[in-house]
């Protein structure tokens, strides 16, 4: 994976009766990345700004916007605790999505597929 501007963190204070929070991170589309990227609980790298968790990549005014959501002491939640605080941990990034899932085009030849 590449972290075009490193790792970075931020801690966000919830209105009451809040427990998730939306974000838009904007970065200049000349960093390649392609998703605002956490580790899960298990240590495994997940885009939250791809459409399996509420997010998407799109680009605003010439530059690429990364929504996504983020709950009050959820899985994705750095402090771990529901305490009326988000903090985040994780990357505007470029991993190829090769590894992450998205499949290349696959040819079969005897069986094998390339």
């Amino acid at each position: 994976m590449e972290m075009p501007i490193g790792l970075t963190q931020f801690r966000v204070g919830l209105s009451v009766g809040r427990y998730t929070e939306s974000f838009s991170l904007y970065v200049d589309p000349a960093t390649g990345v392609n998703g605002y990227w956490v580790k899960d609980s298990a240590g495994t790298w997940v885009n939250l700004a791809s459409e399996p968790y509420g997010g998407k990549v799109t680009s605003e005014g010439g530059r690429t916007r990364l929504d996504f959501q983020i709950q009050d002491g959820g899985q994705y939640d750095a402090d771990g605790l529901a305490d009326g605080n988000i903090t985040a941990l994780g990357a505007a990034a470029k991993m190829p999505l090769s590894i992450v899932g998205q499949a290349p085009p696959q040819v079969n030849s005897h069986g094998f597929w390339f």
